[in-house]
């Protein structure tokens, strides 16, 4: 099925684009959450007087994200403390969701939790490295250090359990 994209979707393409995908995923997926219209004759003519604007669009969204890539590259790196047990292990997980609230609380850097990924789950005290894709052709990284803000002594069960489970 043919579909114009009215907004930039992931490994499809690009708002405007005028792409063949499955039916399925069409009426699906990207029709009812507006990301896309079919194909036809008037869509086309549409899609023709609006070109212009579309790709104006683009580019202004595309300026605000290599805007907002050099705000987070002059940041450089960003410091998070964790309660963590002697090994280093952290007690819980640090998500994406926390990492872009300590994002935005300590440069105002706005970031959806989706576009974030990371070299590695942040389940021990360490240097990682995270990713951010504002955009398709706009990426980010931005190192995240962790430290223990508080060390609790683990008793030698929870050890074994934990050497167990690895």
């Amino acid at each position: 099925m043919q579909v114009i994209l009215k907004k930039e979707v992931q490994n499809i393409g690009e708002a405007g684009d005028l792409v063949n995908v499955k039916d399925g995923y069409a009426r699906n997926y990207l029709i009812p959450k507006n990301y896309a219209e079919a194909a036809t004759e008037g869509a086309l003519k549409n899609r023709e007087q609006n070109i212009a604007r579309i790709k104006a669009k683009q580019e202004k969204l595309h300026q605000e994200a290599l805007a907002k890539a050099e705000q987070i590259e002059k940041l450089g790196q960003i410091e998070l403390t964790a309660k963590a047990g002697e090994s280093g292990k952290l007690f819980g997980t640090i998500t994406t969701k926390k990492l872009c609230e300590e994002l935005l609380e300590k440069s105002g850097i706005e970031v959806d939790r989706k576009t974030v990924s990371l070299n590695a789950p942040i389940n021990k005290i360490g240097e990682y490295t995270m990713l951010i894709k504002l955009t398709s052709k706009v990426r980010s990284e931005l190192k995240v250090i962790v430290t223990a803000s508080e060390v609790v002594k683990e008793s030698v069960e929870e050890l074994e359990e934990t050497q167990a489970e690895a």
